[in-house]
């Protein structure tokens, strides 16, 4: 008799929180579009309904717990990129680094800025991960565990499944690992925001280091993934490689992390009638200046 999982309610807490938190960032950004894929078809599709062949080794394996739970890998991105993101813009604005022309408080329209983006391209990935996972309904290693199913020989299409509904819907889902998708993709994005905000002299070390944290961490939920029968290997490669695609872009052409801008002062000595243009996008004052080196560069306002 095929018994009904136990469930921690903590753990289910967090996986809505990632579930739902893609969602929310139209309201942040307004781009609802890039988090309507992802939207409609973990609510309302179900996945195709893939034939197996009954002797197939590759779906035989037995069902384990998960080393890093929907819960643990939401608590750890987002724990992550509330200190890292926040602490970060904090110490640029209050150290006049980093400046806006918004209307708003400079602080705010940093973290709405930064956020915002982050927040897009976490729902553009996990759109492309669901849309991948509905369309080719790819059985997971361990399929044949959780279906456990009725007088299953040699090829079939529809197999009668006696295991809990829920579970065999979702264990047609292996390609691609969305954990591997979703924890690449925020890793990286900090891994390259640390890259463009920390570039004190102090932090010629700490910066790698931090990198090399966080997209350890990713790599090791990939890892994990195939060690606990979820995903066959090909699963989480392509996840890895989709997280860290989505994460180049968006930070290449959606942010301005990398983009340089001209000092601030050079937009100060504007003719007093010529009011300068005010755009939303946020300025790093002399980012491209900062180096190890001790390099001196001369602009418009002098030596720096």
């Amino acid at each position: 008799m095929w018994s009904e999982p136990f469930i921690d309610p903590i753990d289910h807490v967090l996986t809505l929180l990632v579930d739902v938190i893609t969602g929310i960032q139209r309201l942040v950004v307004g781009r609802w579009e890039a988090a309507l894929p992802f939207i409609v078809m973990n609510f309302i599709f179900k996945p195709y309904q893939r034939g197996i062949f009954c002797d197939d080794e590759s779906i035989m394996y037995p069902l384990k717990p998960d080393t890093i739970t929907h819960g643990l890998l939401g608590a750890v991105t987002i724990c992550c990129t509330v200190i890292i993101i926040s602490s970060g813009e904090a110490y640029l604005v209050y150290s006049k680094r980093i400046y806006s022309n918004s209307d708003f408080n400079q602080y705010v329209a940093a973290l709405y800025k930064v956020v915002g983006t982050f927040l897009f391209g976490g729902s553009v990935s996990q759109s492309l991960t669901y849309l991948a996972k509905f369309t080719i309904g790819r059985p997971r290693p361990n399929f044949m565990s959780v279906c456990n199913p009725k007088a299953c020989t040699g090829y079939m299409q529809v197999i009668n499944c006696t295991g809990v509904h829920e579970d065999v819907t979702e264990s047609r889902l292996s390609f691609y690992s969305g954990h591997s998708s979703f924890g690449m993709y925020c890793m990286l994005f900090l891994a390259l925001y640390v890259q463009a905000r920390l570039v004190a002299k102090w932090a010629r070390l700490l910066r790698p280091t931090i990198q090399f944290f966080l997209v350890a961490f990713a790599v090791y939920v990939g890892y994990t993934r195939v060690s606990d029968y979820k995903h066959h290997w090909s699963d989480v490669l392509v996840g890895l490689l989709q997280g860290a695609l989505v994460a180049v872009l968006n930070v290449c052409y959606v942010s301005d992390f990398f983009k340089k801008r001209p000092p601030r002062c050079t937009r100060q000595n504007t003719a007093d009638n010529e009011e300068p243009e005010r755009k939303p996008s946020l300025q790093i004052v002399d980012l491209e200046n900062s180096n190890h080196y001790n390099h001196r560069h001369t602009t418009e306002c002098g030596p720096v």
